[in-house]
């Protein structure tokens, strides 16, 4: 059975009891990312593209702590609250990932904590040396 390494990235709450990503082999799984200031635990704005700024910056952060990048990731998992919030995530997510273009699923979730409108999970691979 192959190790897990887990990491605790500085921008997630101290009270979720979650790591940031943990790691098997060379892929690197991200645990969900919404849009939530990671000092004050709050939602930053009700605004979803705002929220899917930040929920991408943070993975972004997580990813780095691993040694990779978005240009790593290979699937992402979206969840919306709000059916009708697809295409402005997709202008945010765009224009965090460009051309790239990883395997992605959105799911429209009942419901997500504190007020988050959008959260995604990414699955990378780290760059062989």
């Amino acid at each position: 059975m192959a190790s897990v390494i887990t990491r605790n990235v500085e921008n997630l709450p101290n009270s979720v009891p979650l790591s940031s990503s943990a790691q098997v082999g060379d892929l690197i799984f991200t645990s969900g990312m919404g849009g939530m200031d990671a000092e004050t635990g709050e939602v930053v704005s009700d605004d979803v593209c705002e929220q899917m700024d930040v929920a991408v910056a943070r993975t972004v952060a997580v990813l780095e702590a691993s040694g990779c990048t978005l240009s790593d990731v290979v699937k992402v998992v979206l969840y919306l609250t709000d059916p009708a919030d697809y295409d402005r995530i997709n202008e945010v997510y765009v224009k965090w990932f460009g051309d790239h273009r990883p395997a992605r699923t959105c799911i429209v979730a009942g419901g997500l904590p504190s007020r988050e409108r959008v959260k995604l999970d990414t699955i990378a691979s780290q760059r062989e040396s």
